[in-house]
């Protein structure tokens, strides 16, 4: 279905390059993909003051199933304004997807979007990545959709979505490796829907060591 709410106005052009690139196997940018980005807009200062902390200097920005890399792309174009008021904001992108199509597409946008300095993989997960407590920011729009196992098998669109029983087996899986990665200071932005239960979210993520809030919840046409 076509999304029920308009893209931000800032990342009208980052939408247009997306849903020029998705083709048919790629899970095009939707009202999930815009309330992410809303989220990651509103706070930039606060991803931006955790990076101007480390003393590295860099920010690594982590996306777990990018789809389009409509969020990727969105981060990159806010962090553009913002470091050009911080010369210390010196992002690093990665982004990992399971579908072969996605991950081809990501790039295609990463490209196109000038994200300059970024690596895109296919994988599953975090299970490619070796490194721990690496990444300042992970964003995840997870395969949260309650489903039947056998819609998760495989590596088509259809893994964007299907999330198993309760839309939780990809989430329940991914959480404890997001907590192996995320840097002391890291961010870590979660999708989720009311039939994934985010209030127990909240707490299993407590329980791993995140300070867990909800930054935004909306009601966009089914979700």
């Amino acid at each position: 279905p076509e999304p029920a709410c308009p893209p931000p106005a800032w990342a009208s052009d980052v939408i247009d390059a997306c849903k020029a690139r998705v083709g048919l196997e790629v899970y095009p940018p939707s009202d999930d993909t815009f309330l992410l980005l809303e989220a990651l807009a509103s706070d930039i200062t606060l991803l931006c003051r955790s990076s101007a902390s480390l003393l590295s200097k860099s920010m690594v920005c982590l996306e777990i199933g990018p789809g389009s890399g409509a969020v990727s792309a969105g981060l990159s174009e806010l962090l553009k304004v913002e470091g050009a008021k911080d010369a210390k904001v010196l992002p690093f992108f990665m982004a990992v997807d399971k579908n072969p199509a996605a991950a081809r597409c990501t790039s295609a946008v990463f490209q196109a979007r000038e994200v300059m300095v970024a690596d895109v993989i296919q994988g599953s997960l975090t299970d490619c990545l070796r490194q721990s407590g690496f990444a300042d920011v992970v964003i995840c729009n997870p395969p949260y959709v309650p489903t039947d196992e056998d819609e998760m098998q495989g590596c088509g669109i259809s893994v964007s979505w299907a999330g198993g029983s309760r839309g939780r087996e990809v989430i329940d899986v991914l959480m404890p490796k997001v907590a192996r990665i995320l840097s002391n200071r890291g961010l870590f932005y979660l999708v989720c829907i009311a039939e994934n239960d985010p209030e127990e979210l909240l707490e299993n993520g407590r329980a791993l060591g995140f300070l867990a809030e909800k930054v935004k919840q909306e009601q966009r046409g089914m979700e």
